[in-house]
């Protein structure tokens, strides 16, 4: 059944109430449990699993997934719990911050400034392409506290673009692994956080165990935070396309 998001007990914050949608519920999905652990696994060919993952996230749960790079784990951004939670699944130090994640490049202006990027993001997203701006106010506070900016991402991955959809907000997104740990493109290259999770969902094996290009932008200039994928093609459209100004000096990778 569908329900609303009141009867959920789900609450989206300030102008977030613009984008909330319905949370379908108990939808009657058959959740594979392996023997390994008794954290639920869905498939994502498998009809109601981003209905069963929206109902995990709306529920506060922090859910494993694949994306266009690596897999991730995400939760509800205006959960603070759950931001909380995937930090210390991952024994993260709160001095790095979480990006967010949204459907389109049309719901990214609801939780950043984009100022004058506005040409910019379509050329970028969806795709590889992590873009750190100035974050909104209607934010949750408590994602990112002392960070005056936030990094949005728009997958390229149908899964995770219909399950953004489905919640109507956004999502905090980061690596399925311990903090400082190799990416993952399988669900058993994560095993040790299973446990830990609320909901995994199955995508197979993923071609690359590359993440994201981190890139700030402002309206004159560029840096870049990380190299990942679509490095290349970050630097085309920002130099070589738009004349930006190239301030970055050294690149993590």
């Amino acid at each position: 059944a569908v329900v609303s998001t009141q009867s959920t007990g789900y609450y989206i914050t300030n102008n977030l109430r613009m984008m909330a949608r319905s949370c379908p519920l108990d939808n009657g999905d058959v959740l594979t449990k392996p023997l390994q652990t008794g954290t639920p696994i869905v498939n994502t060919r498998d009809e109601n699993a981003v209905q069963t993952a929206c109902d995990v996230l709306c529920r506060g749960g922090v859910v494993a997934l694949p994306t266009d790079t690596i897999y991730g784990i995400c939760c509800a951004v205006e959960n603070t719990k759950a931001i909380n939670k995937i930090y210390r699944i991952k024994g993260r130090s709160f001095s790095k911050p979480l990006a967010i994640c949204v459907s389109s490049v049309q719901e990214i202006p609801k939780c950043v400034d984009i100022g004058g990027s506005g040409a910019i993001l379509p050329k970028l997203l969806p795709g590889g392409v992590t873009v750190v701006l100035p974050r909104s106010s209607t934010l949750n506070q408590a994602l990112n506290p002392g960070f005056q900016t936030v990094g949005v991402r728009v997958p390229d991955h149908e899964f995770v673009a219909r399950l953004c959809a489905a919640v109507g907000a956004p999502i905090a997104l980061t690596s399925a692994n311990i903090s400082n740990g190799p990416n993952s493109t399988n669900i058993e290259e994560f095993k040790e956080i299973w446990d830990d999770l609320d909901l995994i969902v199955d995508g197979g094996q993923l071609p690359l165990s590359v993440g994201s290009t981190v890139v700030e932008i402002t309206d004159s200039s560029f840096t870049i935070i990380r190299a990942g994928r679509d490095y290349e093609k970050t630097i085309q459209v920002l130099s070589d396309e738009h004349h930006l100004e190239n301030r970055s000096e050294s690149v993590s990778q």
